[in-house]
């Protein structure tokens, strides 16, 4: 994902061990083109396809760990292909989409998945975007 996204993280237990998760999920139900400088919709989204969650690789680890530094998603790939087998985030072309965290706390066997593990979701909406294939400027000069 460009460019990538990076969180600080704070507020967590030091000691305790958490996982750092990110999905991209649609933002709304429209696709979109662009045209005259500006994006506009031109139509309903195509359905979405089945989220996949991007562990980040640094997981778990512990609250201190996570709250030291920025944490960057920067391994973090998209895909328009929809039969990915590489476990990529799967994303339509020309749709708005909201990444979202998820910050869980990990088990004794530092997995997650009970239905009594804690986690929390963060949202910012500054950082929605458009999916596209391919940038087209003819300013930018690519050698």
């Amino acid at each position: 994902m460009f460019p990538s996204f990076k969180v600080k993280v704070t507020g967590l237990n030091p000691k305790t061990k958490y996982i750092l998760l990110m999905d991209v999920v649609p933002a709304d139900d429209h696709r979109y083109k662009f045209a005259d400088n500006k994006w506009s919709v031109t139509g309903k989204a195509e359905p979405a396809m089945p989220g996949r969650l991007y562990v980040h690789p640094d997981s778990p680890a512990t609250g201190a760990h996570w709250m030291r530094q920025l944490v960057s998603f920067q391994k973090l790939k998209l895909t328009n292909n929809h039969l990915d087998p590489f476990g990529h985030i799967i994303l339509n072309s020309m749709h708005k989409y909201q990444p979202r965290i998820h910050i869980v706390k990990a088990d004794e066997n530092n997995g997650f998945g009970s239905k009594n593990t804690a986690f929390c979701t963060h949202v910012f909406p500054e950082t929605a975007f458009i999916a596209v294939t391919s940038y087209q400027n003819h300013k930018l000069s690519l050698r």
